[in-house]
């Protein structure tokens, strides 16, 4: 099974803070920025470099270099992009791409609105970036934009999953990995993720 929740104490300090009711919006934006950095290392762990010799002040040094094409972020308008901000403050040799969908909400399925992508994404490391992943509508949709477009290496990165986000996903595109901080098992009738954190993108943008 290709889902990965990261699980790491300070991560879980930060979510904890973040889902909290009482926490406005200047600060749950710094939080899912600084969340999204911290993922960044376990993002990025299989990163595709290839060998690179430099001279150091003193000799010579095997290191490595990134490979060709660079890898490509790509956010769901509008919460994304506070993640791909964040993990771009670790790592910024990328491209960015932008895919703007929104949940009808009475459906709820996504409408897509705008999408901007590199015009080369078939041999490039996707990132696909999306806070919450609740009924896995949104995600489903934005794989099948990639994958229209020629991705064939996608990574789902969220700050919180659920079980029915991740089956719907999974089902869809089981070659597809899910990164994820935390994950909950449920969703409400309005299909939102319990206990969740709310709409993230309200909360990030106080609308």
């Amino acid at each position: 099974m290709k889902v990965e929740v990261i699980n790491h104490p300070l991560i879980n300090l930060y979510m904890t803070i973040l889902r909290s009711k009482d926490t406005q919006s200047t600060k749950f934006r710094s939080l899912a920025r600084k969340i999204s950095s911290l993922m960044a290392f376990e993002i990025f762990k299989d990163l595709r470099v290839l060998p690179k010799t430099i001279e150091t002040p003193l000799e010579k040094y095997n290191g490595v270099k990134l490979n060709d094409p660079k890898p490509c972020v790509i956010s769901i308008l509008r919460a994304g992009l506070i993640m791909s901000e964040g993990i771009t403050d670790i790592f910024d040799v990328v491209s960015i791409g932008h895919i703007g969908m929104y949940r009808d909400e009475q459906t709820l399925k996504p409408i897509n609105y705008v999408r901007k992508l590199p015009s080369d994404l078939k041999n490039r490391q996707c990132y696909l970036c999306d806070p919450m992943l609740a009924t896995g509508g949104s995600a489903v949709s934005a794989i099948k934009t990639l994958k229209d477009h020629f991705a064939t290496d996608i990574k789902l990165i969220c700050l919180l999953a659920s079980d029915p986000g991740i089956k719907r996903v999974q089902d869809s595109f089981p070659e597809v990995e899910i990164i994820c901080a935390q994950k909950d098992n449920k969703l409400n009738e309005n299909g939102f993720i319990l206990p969740g954190l709310g709409d993230a993108g309200d909360r990030i943008f106080e609308t």
